[in-house]
């Protein structure tokens, strides 16, 4: 491989950004395929700042905030999950406002993607079993913390 391909490579990288229509692991490939053509392959802090960069603002705000990905903690990949599950629901909450405004022909508000996926996103915290632990203690057993150090 030669050097300007190599630093064409490295721009792509840079510059590369998520498309809707091709969807968010086409755009983590893309990034991948780009890394592995540069001279020097990237960090994962690297891959994982563009890649934070190239998805929807609202995206990203969801998996960092909503989700609590930590890139000190979570992996590019376990970001990628979470992108993912973001899309599938942005897409099936964006179906369901389709058929119930036909249904209301037009007097219907639209769903706010971000609001259900907040939701969505507390109900399955709330569902964890990180976060919520049902069984029960012995006499004298301590409860198990969660990764927030709290105690059920």
């Amino acid at each position: 491989m030669n050097v300007a391909t190599m630093q064409e490579a490295q721009e792509a990288f840079k510059t590369a950004v998520y498309d809707a229509q091709t969807g968010v692991q086409m755009f983590y490939k893309e990034l991948i395929g780009h890394a592995q053509n540069m001279a020097m392959y990237p960090d994962e802090f690297t891959i994982w700042e563009t890649f934070l960069d190239g998805i929807l603002a609202e995206m990203c705000c969801t998996l960092i905030h909503d989700d609590n990905l930590l890139p000190e903690v979570n992996t590019v990949t376990e970001f990628l999950m979470y992108a993912i599950r973001y899309e599938q629901s942005a897409h099936t909450a964006t179906h369901y406002d389709q058929r119930s405004s036909h249904r209301a022909q037009g007097h219907c508000q639209p769903v706010k993607v971000g609001t259900f996926l907040a939701k969505h996103s507390e109900m399955d915290r709330n569902r964890n079993s990180w976060f919520v632990v049902r069984r029960r203690l012995s006499p004298g057993q301590k409860p198990v913390q969660g990764p927030t150090g709290d105690t059920p």
